[in-house]
């Protein structure tokens, strides 16, 4: 699977700002320069794993987070889990899978819990 570097670079910008961290202090924290952090979120230099490493590290996250950002907030994750969840459901399965989820939506629209 090909690693989408521009992602990566808004990922590591997103965070990087969420931190409430520079460009600079980031570059220190990694063990680069600020003009490599640049570089890197703006998709103009490719990382490598160790200095992919020491940003994740100096960020709290894992690396699987600077490439695919924050999972439960994709679509295609939770598509992709439910369909996994499923897989082996026969038609009448399926239906009280989606009657199921639909109720536990009512539930937290009701609740507003978040």
């Amino acid at each position: 699977m090909a690693i989408d570097y521009e992602l990566l670079g808004k990922n590591i910008r997103r965070l990087r700002i969420h931190a409430d961290l520079t460009q600079e202090q980031l570059g220190e924290l990694a063990g680069c320069s600020d003009r490599h952090i640049g570089k890197i979120e703006n998709a103009q230099n490719v990382p490598s794993l160790e200095v992919a490493a020491a940003i994740a590290d100096a960020l709290d996250v894992g690396i699987d987070r600077l490439r695919h950002g924050n999972l439960l907030e994709r679509t295609d994750y939770f598509i992709q889990e439910l369909v996994s969840l499923t897989e082996d459901f026969e038609g009448k399965e399926k239906l009280m899978a989606i009657a199921m989820v639909k109720a536990l939506v009512t539930i937290i629209k009701e609740y507003n819990v978040k």
